[in-house]
């Protein structure tokens, strides 16, 4: 079978998860008039303030205006998968397989409980900022942790994970 035929096949078919996305940053982007979607100094100054109030984690999306560098995950959407999965089912494999990799690096035996929160922002994928929280089997102390995950369909990166400081 020729190779650019499956390509020219393939490219023709729509990328529906693609447009869902492109739609969805262009409706982010609609609320804002042509005047004012440039930000300005006072835009840059609230989010950096906030950055380093709360960091990647506990960022309050409402702090943003025109500067827009995070975006809060509504677990029941699904605005990164395909229905009928959504968000909040990604954020929960996400932080299972960060605490897969914390468990494995320090020998622990923690167990998922419940994703809390998470911000995404788009960069070589969507990079997710997750709360979540597992518990020690041996004390049954439920333990909030933060991880820095990437995901990209067929790959997921753990960037960082560690306990909730």
């Amino acid at each position: 079978m020729d190779p650019q035929v499956v390509v020219d096949k393939k490219s023709e078919e729509p990328d529906l998860k693609r447009q869902k996305l492109d739609e969805k940053c262009e409706e982010e982007m609609s609320s804002y008039s042509d005047s004012t979607c440039s930000f300005d100094s006072e835009d840059e100054r609230l989010v950096k303030e906030e950055l380093n109030r709360s960091g990647d984690y506990d960022f309050d999306t409402r702090k943003q205006r025109r500067f827009v560098m995070r975006y809060p995950v509504n677990f029941e959407d699904s605005d990164v998968v395909d229905e009928p999965d959504t968000d909040g089912d990604l954020v929960h494999r996400l932080s299972k397989i960060a605490l897969q990799k914390h468990n494995e690096y320090n020998l622990t035996n923690l167990e998922f409980v419940r994703a809390v929160k998470a911000n995404r922002h788009y960069g070589a994928g969507f990079i997710f900022y997750i709360t979540f929280e597992a518990k020690d089997n041996d004390s049954h102390i439920i333990i909030p942790f933060q991880a820095t995950v990437r995901y990209l369909p067929l790959q997921v990166t753990v960037y960082r994970v560690n306990p909730k400081p």
